[in-house]
C-alpha cells in the first residue's frame, strides 16, 4: 500500500497544496510531550479517522488471520501468527440501517490494530460507484471518530484507512493501527463514530453516505508476544550523548526507547500557514527523526525503520524519546536476526 504522500502525488494538486494537506493530517504536538506521526504510514486520503470498538449483537466470528490478511499479510505462515496473536471480536452497533462491527483485534506491549466492517442492513452497497484510489484506499471519512483503550498518560500515533477486503460482498472495512508510547493494559475499549462521508474529487467536499452515531465496546485484550531486548548502551546522536533504554519487538511492531542527555527546547511558534517553525523542525530531526533504526533479517536483507513515528518528551536536563510503529506485514521473529539502533546491534531471540 502506498504512503499518504504518494497518494497525494497521484492527484492534481500543486506541491504547496499537497504539502499543506499532508501536514494538516500528520502533524501533531504539544508544549512538553510531542507526538510524531508516521509519515510512511498508509492513511486514508484526507479521511483517516481514529477509533476502537465496543459491545453489540452477537455475530458469526471470523478468524483473525482471515480478518487481517488484507492489511498484515495473508501468506500461510503469516496467517498462523495472526490467528495466534489476534482475537475475533464481533461487537457491533446499528444506527439508521447501517451497522459497524469490530471484527478482530491484534496487539502487543505497545501497539494494536483493529479491523471494522461497515454494512447496510438491507444488504445494498454502502455507496454507489465507490471506487478505490490507486493504492486500494477508499475515499471515505468519519465526521468524528473517538477511541479510548484505557491508556493513562503518554501519547500515541498511527494510521487508519478504509478499504474493501472482498468486492464481491457489500460491506467495506476500516482499519486502525496505533502505537502508544506507554505500555498497553487489558481492559475495555470504547469507540464512537459519527456520520460517514465520501470525499469529493478535490478532497474538499464531503458527500453524506451514512448519518448517525455508533458506539461500540469490547474487551481490549490479546496475547502479547513481545520480546524485550536489553538496553543501557551509550551512543552519539548528532553530537549529543544518548542512552539506549531498551527495544521491544514482536511480530506486529517495534518500540525503541532512548534518552538524549540534553534538554530540547521548543519555541512553539507556528508559522502563518499553521506549520511548525523552522527551529522546531530542526530540533525534531536532531533529536528524533535522524535516529537510524533497522531490522537485520536472517536472509541477509535489511529493513529500514528510521522513518517510524513516536514521541519526544523534554525533561529537565534530558529528552526522553520513543520511536516505533506497526510493521507493514506481520513478521515471523525467527526470520529477524537482530535490530540495529544508531550502530548498536541487538540479537533477537524469539
Amino acid at each position: 500500500m502506498k504512503t499518504y504522500r504518494e497518494t497525494m502525488d497521484e492527484l492534481r494538486f500543486t506541491e504547496q497544496e499537497k504539502e499543506a494537506m499532508v501536514d494538516r493530517l500528520l502533524e501533531g504536538g504539544g508544549s512538553r510531550r510531542r507526538g510524531l506521526n508516521l509519515r510512511c504510514a498508509a492513511v486514508a486520503v484526507a479521511a483517516a479517522a481514529v477509533l476502537t470498538v465496543g459491545a453489540g449483537a452477537a455475530v458469526v466470528l471470523t478468524p483473525a488471520g482471515e480478518v487481517f490478511a488484507s492489511v498484515l499479510g495473508g501468506a500461510p505462515a503469516q496467517t498462523e501468527i495472526l490467528d495466534w496473536m489476534g482475537v475475533p471480536v464481533g461487537a457491533s452497533d446499528t444506527h439508521n440501517g447501517v451497522t459497524i462491527t469490530a471484527d478482530a483485534i491484534i496487539g502487543d506491549a505497545y501497539s494494536y490494530a483493529v479491523v471494522y466492517s461497515i454494512a447496510r442492513e438491507d444488504g445494498q452497497p454502502l455507496a454507489e460507484d465507490l471506487e478505490p484510489l490507486g493504492n486500494g484506499v477508499l475515499p471515505l471519512t468519519f465526521d468524528r471518530a473517538d477511541t479510548s483503550v484505557g491508556v493513562t498518560g503518554g501519547s500515541s500515533h498511527g494510521s487508519a484507512y478504509f478499504y474493501d477486503a472482498d468486492p464481491s460482498e457489500p460491506s467495506i472495512q476500516y482499519v486502525e493501527k496505533m502505537t502508544s508510547d506507554v505500555p498497553l493494559e487489558p481492559g475495555t475499549a470504547t469507540a464512537s463514530f459519527r456520520n460517514l462521508y465520501r470525499m469529493g474529487k478535490d478532497f474538499q467536499d464531503k458527500i453524506p453516505v451514512a448519518e448517525g452515531k455508533w458506539k461500540i465496546r469490547f474487551q481490549f485484550s490479546f496475547p502479547d508476544s513481545s520480546v524485550r531486548l536489553p538496553g543501557g548502551q551509550t551512543f552519539q546522536l548528532n553530537g549529543m550523548e544518548a542512552v539506549l533504554d531498551g527495544v521491544t519487538i514482536s511480530p506486529l511492531s517495534i518500540q525503541v526507547d532512548y534518552t538524549v542527555k540534553e534538554e530540547l527546547v521548543w519555541d512553539n511558534q507556528s508559522q502563518e500557514n499553521g506549520r511548525e517553525s523552522e527551529h522546531d523542525r530542526e530540533q525534531s530531526y536532531r533529536f528524533f527523526e535522524s535516529l537510524p533504526l533497522s531490522l537485520n533479517m536472517a536472509d541477509g536483507s535489511t529493513v529500514d525503520l528510521s522513518s517510524l513515528g513516536g514521541s519526544i518528551d523534554p525533561e529537565t536536563g534530558r529528552t526522553v524519546c520513543r520511536k516505533g510503529g506497526i510493521f507493514e506485514e506481520i513478521l515471523d521473529l525467527s526470520t529477524v536476526e537482530s535490530v540495529t539502533v544508531a550502530g548498536i546491534t541487538l540479537p533477537v531471540t524469539p
